[in-house]
């Protein structure tokens, strides 16, 4: 061959003494071929210097080569959400796909005419129009976490398993001596909040700890912040834990509670949803459960890709995947009656 010439798929499919289908398939990692044979077809094209034409293959499937990615509006600055679709991103790596944002403003009426195969999309708000659109458009539609009642339903859901994750972290608060619960949740209409929210409540009728709510319109100042923590603590002197839903707020409760003289964990023990690094380098470090945000947005990313080539016909329904507790020391140990 010229070194002047351009390896071909042919080229490729010589190499390795294997027909220019299953080359083709190796390369763009569907159908059925063997792991060994896609390790040999990806060194020989390596070998070859061979780079795909992934414009003429779209053009030839009649794709866009790209995926939408739909984050709930105003909150795609939060941590969670940045993970997630660093997350997306990652799944399309070896595929040749882009991953386009799709913008809050998008007009909902023209979502049908997003130049793209599928949609990943993450924690649905009720009522959301863009999503509505989204969901109805007639393209693989993969959610993480569950839409709301009265949304319409995805291709795939892949959730966290909330219900489980906050009956073990219950549990565990018990278990270290809390008697009564404070779970500060956001008034959002997405539903890992309200799974987690009707976990808790379940979870103080079967066992008789006092759960009790507080619930947040946005996102609070530090002053709206501290006077709820006060207003807490008036009203019910005798919380000893606190579970904080939102992300972001769990430094700030922890700075308020000492503010206001209550040592954390001796009189109160803290638990933030969402694991970040800045509640690692707080004193002391806030336990939390990690929602594994870039785990999910892997998976979700993943498992629309599947759907777009056809290539597992098993992906289908609701996937479920769990959550992880990170214990700090913003938690007790365990008491020896309960070891």
């Amino acid at each position: 061959m010229s070194s002047t010439r351009a390896a071909t798929l042919q080229d490729v499919a010589d190499l390795c003494g294997i027909s220019r289908g299953t080359a083709s398939r190796a390369l763009a990692g569907t159908g059925r071929v063997s792991a060994e044979t896609r390790r040999r077809v990806l060194e020989a094209a390596q070998a070859l210097s061979y780079s795909t034409n992934s414009g003429a293959r779209n053009l030839r499937q009649a794709r866009a080569g790209s995926i939408g990615l739909w984050l709930p509006r105003g909150m795609n600055f939060m941590e969670y959400y940045m993970n997630f679709a660093v997350g997306v991103v990652q799944s399309t790596e070896d595929r040749e796909l882009t991953v386009s944002l799709i913008p809050a403003e998008f007009p909902a009426a023209k979502a049908r005419a997003l130049h793209v195969d599928g949609f990943v999309m993450t924690d649905v708000i009720g009522g959301d129009e863009l999503a509505r659109a989204i969901l109805e458009s007639g393209r693989p539609v993969v959610t993480s976490e569950l839409v709301p009642p009265g949304m319409p339903e995805p291709t795939v859901a892949l959730a966290g398993d909330h219900r489980t994750a906050m009956n073990r972290l219950l549990d565990r608060l018990r278990a270290s001596g809390a008697t009564s619960i404070a779970v500060v949740r956001p008034l959002i209409d997405q539903m890992w909040a309200r799974l987690a929210a009707d976990a808790a409540a379940d979870w103080a009728d079967a066992t008789g700890i006092t759960v009790r709510f507080i619930d947040l319109h946005g996102v609070p100042s530090a002053e709206e912040l501290h006077s709820m923590i006060r207003g807490l603590h008036e009203d019910h002197p005798d919380v000893d834990a606190i579970v904080c839903l939102p992300e972001g707020l769990g430094v700030g409760i922890l700075s308020t509670l000492r503010e206001l003289g209550h040592a954390v964990p001796d009189e109160v023990q803290l638990v933030a949803y969402n694991d970040s690094p800045a509640l690692q380098i707080v004193q002391p470090p806030i336990s939390s459960l990690d929602l594994r945000a870039q785990d999910a947005g892997m998976r979700a990313g993943a498992m629309l890709i599947s759907l777009i080539e056809k290539a597992d016909d098993s992906v289908h329904g609701t996937e479920w995947f769990d959550l992880i507790y990170r214990e700090r020391a913003s938690t007790r140990p365990v008491s020896p009656a309960h070891s």
